[in-house]
């Protein structure tokens, strides 16, 4: 059986779909197992050497990173805050300000004292009229941003180190997303390490990125262009030192993959939807398969600003005609979850009571005949405004599951008498015809926040440069609930309106939800205490350990 080696992406923000962890909850006892031992874990493309957080970073530099560094709070398997470098917070009666008490006793892994100092360093460093990294959409609502980084003033006056246990962080409005922007997708970096020379030559100092000091349980021993990563246990790490020894992401080949897993070389490795038949051979090798499903999901992007799509029971039938469930099952073979929504099952703001939408020829022909459309049964053809009715798709090209998947769309779609003209494109050609409004429909899979937050991808004012709603999806009602939300401050608070914006989206259909899909790992089975778990599994790696 060929092995398939697949790419596991951090998911950092909602482009790239989105998955990032950090250490574990502070204050919690570690697990004990046996000390010592080695894992390594299998990646299919090299990382680059951006060990620096603030920086954009590709994906495997993305999940290193993840394991050096730490924020101010972390999320666990639920998706709820704990403490991290900060032991509490606290926010002012308004809301507007949160107050971070920092943990005493934490180090950086050159053995310098973890402070406020670093903290406000962080978010002056991201707020920086020379910053290029992708913080600037965390920073930008804190109070005196604009006046700092247009020059006017040398402090942000949102940012204030009370002491060197205490920072305080203030907004122009209240800021929902404030606990989660600031304490999780903010990791902190050294100011003693960083504040050397001018931002804009820091950004490109490779000794200084390939030389990383995060407060994290692991930290960076080695590292090999074009071959991989070793980091080893951080044996004065403040939640207690890990019970594995070192950490090794190892660059493996798809022509050497199946040699390397037989002989044991490849303790972690990410694989796609695996068969039944392929699952037991992993077992057979001593290896588990461990899933999860992702909080992201794949869809139908849908030109709104077209006048034969602008009819909500237009979008509605497409859903009824795609054959979804053959989907999951034939070309994810079972590794996925129907989507009719953007909010999986396993997510907190998962909502009751949604439409189906389970495949239904004659209610897809039935809906386009109410909303304008003629369908001429004798030559299974349906007619627009006097022509036959066709689209074209656009996806992504070098794929053999998108193109199974366009393949099945084409079909359901002929089925109703539509004529779908099938485009494979180059990602980027095809992303950059999507921003620009040059589609009818297109494919992508897209990742969630983790606050549940979509005003990126359906507030009608963040269409393209300024935001993801590239299908021009424009409702009043969605808007409204979408801008309540994004004020609330807790998921108990955000809940019900989350609720509701995804029932309305379920009837709206923006977009034609097509999949929530999952993420499956092979996991050596002397590795115990694994779990596949949000944010992402490294985040439990310290509790890990090896038993023959």
């Amino acid at each position: 059986m060929r092995k398939k080696l697949c790419k596991i992406l951090a998911v950092l923000t909602i482009t790239s779909i989105v998955f990032a962890g950090c250490g574990k909850t502070g204050g919690e006892k570690q697990k004990q197992g046996k000390k010592g031992g080695v894992v390594r874990e299998a990646i299919s493309m090299a990382p680059e050497g951006v060990f620096m957080p603030a920086l954009f970073t590709f994906n495997n530099d993305a999940n290193v990173n993840s394991i050096l560094y730490e924020g101010l709070v972390t999320l666990d398997e639920n998706m709820d805050v704990k403490p991290s470098l900060a032991e509490s917070y606290e926010f002012s009666e308004d809301k507007k300000t949160v107050t971070f008490k920092l943990r005493n006793g934490v180090k950086w892994h050159d053995g310098e004292a973890f402070t406020a100092d670093d903290v406000k360093f962080t978010f002056d460093f991201c707020s920086n009229a020379k910053y290029n990294g992708p913080n600037t959409m965390f920073v930008k609502n804190i109070k005196g941003y604009d006046d700092f980084k247009n020059g006017k003033t040398n402090n942000i006056e949102g940012v204030k180190k009370v002491d060197d246990n205490t920072i305080e962080i203030t907004t122009n409005d209240v800021y929902g997303s404030a606990l989660i922007n600031f304490g999780y997708m903010m990791k902190i970096v050294p100011k003693h390490v960083w504040d050397k020379e001018d931002i804009e030559t820091a950004q490109k100092d490779t000794d200084l990125i390939r030389n990383p000091v995060g407060t994290g349980a692991f930290k960076l021993e080695k590292f090999t262009p074009d071959q991989g990563v070793e980091l080893a246990a951080n044996d004065d790490y403040w939640n207690g030192r890990p019970n594995i020894d070192k950490y090794i992401f190892k660059l493996v080949s798809q022509e050497t993959v199946e040699a390397e897993f037989a002989n044991k070389e490849i303790d972690i490795m990410g694989v796609e939807d695996v068969t039944k038949e392929e699952e037991e051979d992993y077992k057979n090798q001593g290896f588990n398969i461990e899933e999860i499903t992702n909080n992201a999901y794949h869809y139908i992007g849908i030109n709104l600003r077209k006048p034969e799509f602008s009819d909500k029971r237009v979008r509605q039938a497409f859903a009824y005609a795609l054959d979804r469930e053959t989907i999951v099952k034939d070309v994810l073979n079972g590794h996925g979850k129907v989507s009719s929504n953007p909010y999986p099952s396993n997510f907190w703001a998962h909502p009751d009571g949604l439409n189906e939408y389970k495949f239904n020829t004659s209610k897809a022909i039935e809906l386009l005949k109410e909303s304008g459309f003629e369908y001429k049964e004798s030559e299974n053809k349906m007619y627009y405004k006097g022509n036959p009715f066709k689209f074209t798709y656009k996806y992504s090209s070098g794929d053999e599951n998108k193109n199974k998947y366009a393949l099945i769309l084409q079909q359901n779609f002929k089925d109703i008498g539509i004529e779908v003209e099938l485009k494979p494109m180059e990602f980027t050609a095809m992303s950059n015809d999507v921003k620009t409004g040059n589609f009818d429909t297109y494919s992508m899979g897209i990742g969630n926040f983790y606050d549940g937050d979509l005003s990126a991808s359906y507030l009608s004012t963040l269409t393209p440069p300024n935001g993801y709603n590239y299908t021009g999806f424009n409702n009043k009602e969605v808007d409204e609930l979408l801008i309540e939300g994004s004020k609330l401050m807790t998921k108990e608070e955000r809940k019900p309106i989350f609720n509701k914006i995804a029932l309305k989206l379920n009837e709206e259909l923006p977009v034609v939800y097509s999949y929530h899909w999952n993420s499956s790992v092979a996991v050596n089975n002397k590795i115990k205490n694994f779990k596949n778990a949000q944010p992402i599994y490294r985040q439990y790696a310290k509790d890990w350990y090896i038993e023959e």
